[in-house]
Formats: structure tokens, sequence, C-alpha cells
């Protein structure tokens, strides 16, 4: 392997299509597993508000990641919003258990005070929108600035 192969490979490791569209599969399997468990007991806006909390957390994570590390990151993105999201609902576990909601549950990503956002879930949903675009576009504005010709030819096809 070159050493433009393996800087490319280090460097964009997180963006290599077969690794997110297997984590993209896995995403989509496990979220709607979590949305059935909501539905079983009417509360599938807790699936949507905690979900869309983790998405904002993880779009956080990823332009400080960026910021920081100067490559895109972290490596599994979509794991990532896959456990912020489990994280956010580890509550509506010890709620099923028996133990009510109380005011110190929101240290897991705000659960309780999550959904008391005006606007709700559609309020929710803009700022999720909001922050995966400022990503995206600090990303795309990365990858422009670090667009060199003589390393396209070294960047693996799959």
């Amino acid at each position: 392997m070159s050493t433009r192969r393996a800087s490319w490979a280090t460097t964009y490791r997180a963006l290599h299509p077969r690794s997110l569209a297997i984590q993209l599969t896995i995403l989509v399997i496990a979220e709607v597993l979590v949305f059935q468990t909501y539905s079983v007991h009417d509360a599938r806006f807790n699936w949507a508000t905690h979900f869309l909390v983790a998405l904002i957390a993880a779009a956080v994570v990823s332009l400080v990641v960026l910021e920081v590390r100067g490559a895109p990151g972290p490596r599994f993105l979509l794991l990532l919003v896959l456990a912020l999201h489990l994280f956010a609902m580890a509550p509506d576990l010890v709620f099923r258990a028996g133990a009510p909601h109380a005011p110190w549950m929101d240290v897991f990503l705000g659960h309780i005070t999550a959904h008391y956002l005006p606007g709700g879930d559609t309020a929710w949903l803009a700022i999720a929108i909001l922050a995966v675009g400022v990503y995206v576009l600090t990303l795309s504005r990365w990858l422009k600035n670090k667009a060199d010709p003589s390393d396209v030819a070294a960047r693996p096809t799959s």
C-alpha cells in the first residue's frame, strides 16, 4: 500500500462507503426495534424526541472531532447516533421497571426536559436538520479545502 493510499485510508476512514452502508443497516434495524418497544406503551413520540436529540448530539460531536482532529469522524458515526439514542432513552427502561420519571434523568441527554421544548418534536426536527446541515456544510468545505488532485487517484474505489 502506498503512503498516499494509507494516508487517505486514515484521514477519510469515517467516510468509507462500505462502512457507512453497514452502519446504516444496523441503525435502521435497531431503530425499528426500538420504535416497536415504544409502540407497546403508546409512547412513540418518545422515540422521536430522543432520536432527534441523539442525532443533534452526534452532529455536535462530529463537528468537534472535525475541528479538533482535522479529519472526519468519529469513525462509526451512525453507530454513535444509535448509542446516543439508547443512552437518551435509558430512563424509559427504569420507568418500565416501575420507577417514576425524575429530574435526575436529565443527565441522559435531557431525557425529561427534552419533552418541554416549545414546538415539541417539530422543533427538535428543525434543530436536527440545522445541526446536521451545519456538519455537512463544514465537512463539505473541509473536503474541498483538503482536495488534492494527485490524491484522487489514491482514493479507494470501494
